[in-house]
Formats: structure tokens, sequence, C-alpha cells
């Protein structure tokens, strides 16, 4: 359900800037991170309303890229009150001891000239892996947009551990889709 973690690895691409090196952030009311997961067998919709993020980019070194993302847990909207709630207990997001998924770029390799291999390291529930994602990225002087999807494999994360896993079939994958906006810092 709560599978929307990807995404951050789609910010790290925010951090793009024109000729030289910039300081960007995250601008949550232009930006969406959007998930579907298999419930019984059917395709089920969610996101996160909550997320914040910073980062540095330079056009001529991609490879020093950083950008640092954190989503609140507590923010997941499954559009059903109940599930939603479901999602942030402690055999899911556990958000009363992990209220935030992180996700750190660690830094890109362009591909072509708007698209990127974005590496970094995304921890849910203490933990942590590494993760690449491929990622669009539009860079003006008005700001940065990041756009693409990635599949999260939600028991690498411990998520739907316990009891509950008997009763609700969660597909094994997520398919976290992003797009990002992220304005520089002046």
């Amino acid at each position: 359900m709560m599978k929307v973690f990807g995404v951050f690895a789609a910010l790290m691409v925010l951090a793009a800037a024109p000729a030289s090196a910039a300081n960007w952030n995250v601008d949550q009311s232009a930006s969406k991170i959007e998930f579907q997961y298999m419930r019984a067998g059917t395709p089920t919709d969610g996101m996160f309303a909550r997320f914040s993020g910073s980062g540095r980019f330079d056009a001529a070194d991609p490879g020093a890229a950083r950008l640092s993302l954190r989503i609140d847990t507590t923010s997941i909207d499954l559009f059903d009150t109940m599930a939603s709630a479901f999602a942030t207990s402690a055999e899911w997001f556990d958000s009363k001891n992990h209220p935030n998924v992180t996700y750190d770029l660690t830094g890109l390799k362009a591909v072509d000239e708007t698209l990127y291999e974005a590496e970094g390291r995304l921890t849910i529930r203490d933990e942590t892996r590494p993760i690449t994602a491929r990622i669009n990225l539009d860079v003006t002087s008005e700001g940065a947009t990041a756009s693409g999807k990635l599949n999260i494999v939600r028991g690498d994360y411990l998520l739907g551990v316990g009891p509950s896993a008997a009763f609700v079939e969660i597909g094994p994958e997520v398919v976290v889709s992003f797009d990002l906006f992220a304005r520089p810092l002046r």
C-alpha cells in the first residue's frame, strides 16, 4: 500500500541547475508523489500529501548531485479513511516509530540531454536499500521538473508484515510515479 517510497529517487533529479552549481528546494504544492499497488488482484492508487526536499546540482558534474527528500508517512492517502489509517499501523509504515521515509541521492549519470540515471538510498522503517531510477529532467531558470516511475518491493522494507497479511491480499511490488518541481534558491 505504501509503496510510494520510490518517489524519492525522482527528487534527486530536481537538484539540476542551468550552467553552474545551484541549490534547490522541492515545491510540494507543484509536485506529486503517487503510487499503485495490487489489492486483492485489483490495481489500487494512493499518494503522499506531505513531503519536502532540498538538493544541489552542477550540470558540469552530475555525479556530485545531492538531494535529501523526506516523506511524511502519516500523510499517506489511499482514498479510503480506514485503509489510510491502517497503512500507518505497526504492520505497515509504523508511523508512530517511523514518521518519515527518506531518500538520499548520491549521484546522477546523464543518459541523454534530459534523461538521467539517479542513484541513491531509500530508507523505510529503518531498512535502507540502494535504489536506481531513470528520471526525465527539465531545467529552466524558473525551476526544475523531474518525473519518472520505479518499482519498490515492499518486503524489502518490512511493509505488510504481521497478522494482517493473512487477511489483506497486497501484491509484492508497488509502482511509484512522481512529478516533482524544485525552485532554485536565490
